[in-house]
């Protein structure tokens, strides 16, 4: 082999051993972003919900189910439901979590858990709201043994109970009259 082989060779060795370990530094970075990026949903809630229950503190429960792709409130009364507030449920479970406290030894109270006042769960999950926090303008939530603290934009449509999740009807356009008449 030629003296200017063996530069060739050693300097794609080199440019291998550097491009690998990019490679790990990218691969090992994206692993770390996906441990602190923590949301509500787990596996327990299963990849399709079928029913969703709303509680809020001195209203009857608003039982939600889907069937065939349409859901349904069937409880209080029954109704199809507007698709585009179910979704906006949902997206309580893809918040991300920015902390999260076991419970035990914490005083509930303190952050409005401390009973079941407003909650939603999806197919027998059940997540407890609590009150804001005052610094972050986050919701402390409370969902098993952990308390966590969410951004959260689903409580108002919450306490409206059933009647928030009525399609509303689109408003009909009066004919545009002629200038004569």
């Amino acid at each position: 082999m030629t003296n200017s082989n063996k530069k060739r060779l050693l300097l794609n060795v080199v440019l291998l051993i550097v491009v690998a370990g990019l490679i790990s530094f990218i691969v090992s970075r994206d692993e770390d972003k996906g441990e602190q990026y923590q949301t509500l949903y787990d596996k327990s809630i299963g990849d399709d919900a079928k029913e969703l229950i709303i509680h809020v503190e001195g209203k009857d429960d608003v039982i939600i189910r889907r069937k065939d792709e349409i859901w349904t409130v069937v409880k209080p009364s029954s109704f199809i439901v507007d698709k585009d507030k179910v979704r906006q449920l949902f997206t309580l479970l893809s918040e991300n979590a920015e902390s999260n406290y076991v419970i035990q030894g914490k005083d509930l109270a303190s952050y409005g858990l401390e009973k079941d006042r407003l909650s939603l769960s999806f197919n027998g999950v059940k997540m407890i709201f609590g009150k804001l926090n005052e610094v972050t303008g986050k919701r402390f939530i409370l969902k098993g043994e952990k308390m966590y603290l969410i951004s959260e934009t689903i409580s108002g449509l919450m306490k409206m109970g059933e009647d928030g999740f009525k399609q509303q009807e689109k408003p009909k356009l009066k004919p545009i009259e002629s200038p004569d008449k």
